[in-house]
């Protein structure tokens, strides 16, 4: 795994309750560097790992957290340039077997001031929800950003942060994709869950300048997860490490075809933030990494990277070892000094 090396990419590790943050807006070194970093992004996936405080609420070249605003939406004609392509979750997160059979087929296609957004699939999740969809801007950008609004059975949700990717197609400097993974606790997912996905107030970066549109782009579909449900084991465990005056205790390994996260609890209290990975390898010697992905009041998650490929099904173990890095208290530059934080462990992965 490639160590972070400025505070943008260190926030995308950032352990963080949303709920401690009031929104705050980019400044104009922050929106420089955004738009040098979605510049190289055109050619390769990006892989947006938990946005951290002012990540999430500021919104990171392609984010969704905020509050908006409901207007008109207009359905995209039928020569839209986006209507007829197909780019799949498994795809934009880089998964490499097939989990089409979890993925609910939207292909929903809306048009507003010219600029056409698709959602392509949904994934229903335990507490998360994943959406891709496929944007045209019509024109020549180097980075965007929506407000939005998520429904699940007609109530918001609020304090919401996400995993995701995001990348142009073929090259392109006007058409998209973009894949979110939002945190969204208590959903039944043997019940058929009712949609509402809302993207507005679009912010584009052009010419060396930032600018806004008014629009409204709106979906409602209906989707449930029983068959990923039916696919994913849990496995107990029983294990923890401190950072400063903070313990960690992992309690429960969850996997299915389309995460494999670990969960936990942390108690007390830390007067500094860190960024903190679980590191190790499997049975047959493949590099292994899960990052701290969501921290919310005691609960936290943390996610397994797919950069070395997929988890194998084929795997009896995981031994695993935390490592830290304290995040700097201002924007900025730091040392790549992760520390071992606990000792090494295995999770036996046993039917």
């Amino acid at each position: 795994m490639k160590e972070s090396k400025n505070i943008y990419e260190l926030l995308n590790h950032m352990n963080i309750n949303l709920e401690d943050y009031e929104p705050e807006d980019l400044n104009d070194m922050e929106k420089q560097s955004l738009k040098s970093r979605f510049r190289k992004s055109g050619r390769r996936r990006i892989n947006f790992k938990k946005i951290g405080a002012i990540a999430a609420m500021a919104v990171l070249t392609l984010g969704f957290f905020s509050q908006t605003n409901l207007g008109a939406n207009v359905y995209a004609a039928a020569e839209s340039k986006i209507a007829e392509i197909s780019y799949s979750i498994g795809k934009t997160m880089g998964i490499e077997r097939d989990i089409a059979p979890y993925a609910k087929v939207v292909n929903q296609t809306v048009e507003d001031n010219g600029v056409e957004v698709k959602l392509s699939d949904v994934i229903m999740d335990k507490d998360e929800i994943i959406f891709s969809i496929l944007v045209n801007m019509n024109k020549p950008v180097d980075g965007f950003r929506f407000n939005d609004q998520i429904f699940i059975n007609g109530r918001k949700l609020t304090n919401y942060g996400a995993t995701g990717s995001s990348g142009a197609i073929d090259n392109s400097d006007t058409v998209f994709y973009l894949t979110s993974a939002v945190d969204a606790k208590g959903i039944e997912l043997s019940d058929d869950i009712d949609m509402k996905i809302v993207l507005s107030d679009l912010n584009y970066y052009a010419d060396g300048s930032e600018k806004s549109m008014k629009g409204k782009w709106e979906f409602e579909f209906t989707a449930n997860g029983k068959e990923l449900m039916a696919n994913t084991q849990v496995f107990p465990l029983d294990y923890s490490f401190s950072i400063d005056n903070q313990s960690y205790m992992l309690e429960e390994f969850r996997c299915n075809p389309v995460n494999q996260k670990i969960f936990g609890k942390i108690k007390g209290k830390s007067k500094f933030s860190y960024t903190v990975d679980l590191r190790g390898h499997d049975n047959s010697g493949n590099e292994v990494v899960f990052f701290l992905t969501s921290v919310s009041g005691e609960d936290l998650v943390f996610k397994y990277e797919n950069i070395q490929g997929d988890l194998s099904d084929k795997i009896t173990s995981l031994t695993l070892t935390p490592y830290a890095a304290q995040l700097p208290e201002k924007s900025g530059k730091m040392s790549n000094d992760y520390k071992q934080v606990g000792e090494a462990f295995t999770i036996l992965l046993n039917d």
